[in-house]
């Protein structure tokens, strides 16, 4: 018969074999090799139970495929960069649409950073459309574009429609060493940071003053800039840097502050001036009414207040990847 010092033991056996286990799992989690938190940091884990179906070491990221409330959720460096959602709906039609509107022919398009392949599907929309180069510099992420099902339904086949190239290749480089030029350049890449300091090359005066080299004359350049809510002064110095270049800037925001904590930043650059009442979108779109696309142009003061931030990239300093850090930290 066991008596209560043996119930004792035995208990307290158990509990240590199920606290080592728990603290085996919770190492695994969060410092294991290879740890989940270089996959999917602990700042944009989703919320509730999520599912992650692969996790890819690329010579250039990690990458992580989430799933999460029948939700695909692409990771790169622990941080979301887009997914199977309606915030990346609303951003891909503020990213693409106001600058289509804004520029004179909509024939020949460039896209850097294109491998999930959701503003391709936006650009095709436009019958004019006569070619769109996606340039991506990782492999598996356009394979994942042109090949996962959820994405391949979400971007309606884009990649692999007839009217567009697909190029794995540094997006500075391809620019370099081709000399067509483009109605509208769109260059949609995370930001610099002292992680991916390289990535400042494709924000820099010098290549920017490559890009105008490479627009029609009517053409357009839009730049993606991250979240307008807790960096502005990126946005104004990527603004700033456009305008070294000799670009007309116009910026304009889509705020999503309610719905999903972030309001997206752009900075349209174009070889005349542009002004908000020219913009018409062309074609039906969900999100952008008459009203919100003129209502995009306004920037609230507590961003504008940055406007002193005049910081220019070159590609001899690291000033944006400056300003991500310092967010960061």
């Amino acid at each position: 018969m066991i008596d209560v010092t043996q119930l004792i033991w035995i208990g307290a056996g158990a509990g240590i074999i199920l606290l080592i286990e728990a603290l085996g799992w919770f190492y695994w989690r969060i410092w294991g090799k290879p740890s989940i938190r270089e996959y999917v940091s602990e700042e944009e884990e989703p919320d509730g139970e999520y599912q992650i179906i692969k996790r890819v070491k690329t010579p250039t990221q990690r990458i992580a495929l989430v799933k999460h409330q029948d939700e695909l959720l692409i990771y790169s460096n622990g941080d979301v960069m887009f997914g199977t959602t309606e915030d990346d709906e609303i951003y891909a039609e503020a990213l693409i649409h106001v600058p289509m509107a804004a520029a004179g022919k909509r024939e020949s398009i460039l896209i850097i950073g294109g491998g999930g392949g959701i503003t391709t599907r936006e650009a095709l929309k436009y019958p004019e459309v006569n070619k769109i180069t996606t340039v991506d510099i990782d492999e598996i992420m356009m394979d994942f574009g042109k090949n996962l099902e959820p994405l391949v339904k979400f971007n309606k086949g884009s990649l692999n429609h007839p009217k567009v190239k697909t190029v794995i290749e540094d997006g500075r480089k391809f620019v370099e060493e081709n000399h067509e030029k483009w109605d509208a350049i769109f260059i949609d890449i995370p930001e610099p940071s002292g992680e991916c300091p390289e990535l400042s090359r494709l924000f820099s005066l010098e290549f920017f003053k490559l890009l105008k080299e490479r627009l029609e004359p009517d053409g357009v350049v839009n730049i993606s800039c991250p979240s307008l809510a807790y960096i502005p002064d990126y946005l104004w110095s990527v603004h700033a840097t456009l305008t070294a270049a000799g670009f007309h800037v116009l910026p304009y925001h889509f705020d999503v502050i309610s719905e999903y904590e972030d309001d997206y930043g752009f900075c349209m650059a174009t070889n005349r001036p542009i002004f908000p009442d020219e913009i018409t979108i062309r074609i039906p779109t969900r999100y952008l009414s008459k009203a919100r696309v003129q209502d995009m142009f306004y920037i609230p003061y507590n961003y504008n207040k940055y406007w002193s931030n005049n910081k220019i990239q070159t590609d001899s300093n690291l000033a944006l990847a400056e300003i991500v850090d310092d967010w960061d930290d």
